[in-house]
């Protein structure tokens, strides 16, 4: 059967079973690194090293991989991400034999963020090709049953670690990081295509919008290394575009504060008495509620102007800063994971759309980039070096406290850059 014919139902099954494997795994990995590390004695600052490593490594990588895979397109994608995936399961399983030594933690997370870390760029540019290929893919159903599973899995893990202890983190990824692979494995190869992936792009513009945020993803290992690598043209469009580069602060600045939140939210919770079972509730309740707005964004947007959204999606930052800072107990924070709607949720699609929308044609593709760059980048870098080194230097009072001035701070820049800016047209080419 031709790709052209190729029934949908049959390739979203098995996308669907990527994507749900792999973010099984990363309840693991993202919702429960910190906790793993924990029970080996590294201190606050420690982890906040390993987890900015794994940012940067995961950065610095995307682009030369994706330049790799370019110059070399008769090995299918598939082929890729089993590699990665192979390899970070090698690097995280060895977690489970280490004790409380710096360096091989590092080397570890240095190797999680060159693989791991990059596997979804990679889902999403195989998605891309398939669509490409004639394939009719369902990104929407596809992602968003990847977030339900990992959803649906945080409370459980927190369950097992209460059970049985910590001990049981790594062979969980392990098993699911093992799924993804052999669901790859099974994944169908698209047929090769004579079409660009700009010019599927441009096709596909405003037609779906989770193919958008998909493309956002892909961009940034397609250009960032671009776009870093001419600073005088990167400074130039920086000075031109103020608005933008208004924007990029503050979303370094939110993202800062978000950061010192997730990264360290074992920290919290255990603040308030809670166990593992409450951080994997809560870890899931985030998930789950980010994913609805998601996927209603475009049908507020029309309601709504985009501007608003970005603003209010700061304040809801600021706030989840605020009242975690100020709960009293574990079960408000329960309530404040309801936050992550209008927070985390809502700022998704709208910063991509933003981006898109606020510099000319020719930058967009960079836009993407330096938005992904000031977000996942810079901000979850800053959150996780200096949350762990203010929680060992000050407490954690005053890291919760820094967390929601930076969110204030990123709230006040993103209101004042936006509020009087005039409605760009998202469709204007």
């Amino acid at each position: 059967m031709s790709p052209a014919t190729q029934p949908g139902p049959k390739i979203n099954v098995q996308l669907s079973f990527v994507q749900s494997a792999y973010w099984l795994s990363f309840v693991a990995v993202g919702g429960f690194s910190a906790v793993l590390l924990q029970s080996k004695n590294f201190t606050p600052s420690e982890i906040g090293i390993l987890l900015a490593l794994q940012s940067l490594a995961s950065i610095i990588a995307q682009p030369l991989l994706s330049g790799f895979a370019d110059r070399h397109k008769k090995i299918p994608l598939k082929f890729f991400v089993i590699g990665m995936m192979v390899l970070a399961i090698l690097a995280f399983g060895s977690l489970y034999f280490l004790p409380h030594i710096l360096l091989p933690a590092v080397l570890i997370f240095l190797v999680m963020g060159v693989s791991y870390t990059c596997v979804p760029a990679f889902v999403n540019a195989i998605a891309m090709q398939l669509t490409a290929a004639g394939f009719r893919v369902n990104y929407g159903l596809t992602r968003g049953l990847g977030s339900l599973a990992f959803a649906a899995t945080g409370s459980g893990l927190g369950f097992l670690i209460d059970s049985v202890g910590t001990g049981v983190i790594v062979p969980f990824f392990v098993i699911a990081g093992s799924l993804c692979v052999i669901a790859i494995a099974f994944l169908t190869r698209p047929f090769p295509s004579s079409k660009s992936a700009s010019a599927r792009r441009k096709k596909d513009a405003g037609t779906d919008s989770f193919g958008e945020l998909s493309d956002h993803e892909v961009v940034i290992a397609e250009s960032l290394e671009k776009t870093v690598s001419k600073p005088d043209k990167l400074l130039h469009f920086l000075r031109t575009n103020k608005t933008f580069t208004g924007f990029c602060i503050s979303s370094a600045l939110l993202f800062t504060s978000h950061a010192c939140i997730n990264n360290f939210l074992p920290n919290i919770v255990d603040g308030l008495d809670g166990s593992f079972t409450d951080q994997g509730n809560i870890r899931s309740i985030a998930a789950l509620v980010e994913f609805p707005i998601m996927f209603l964004y475009f049908a507020l947007s029309r309601r709504v102007t985009g501007n608003k959204l970005l603003i209010f999606s700061a304040f809801s930052f600021f706030l989840k800063a605020v009242t975690t800072m100020i709960a009293p107990g574990v079960g408000w924070l329960y309530l404040i994971q309801l936050l992550q709607m209008p927070a985390f949720g809502l700022y998704t699609p709208s910063a991509v759309v933003f981006s898109d929308s606020s510099v000319s044609e020719k930058n967009r593709v960079r836009a993407q980039a330096l938005a992904m760059a000031s977000t996942f980048g810079i901000g979850n870098v800053i959150g996780s070096l200096g949350g762990g080194f203010v929680i060992d230097a000050f407490g954690l009072n005053t890291m919760l406290i820094l967390s929601s001035v930076f969110g204030f701070a990123g709230f006040l820049i993103m209101f004042f850059v936006l509020r009087k800016k005039r409605e760009p047209k998202v469709a204007a080419a």
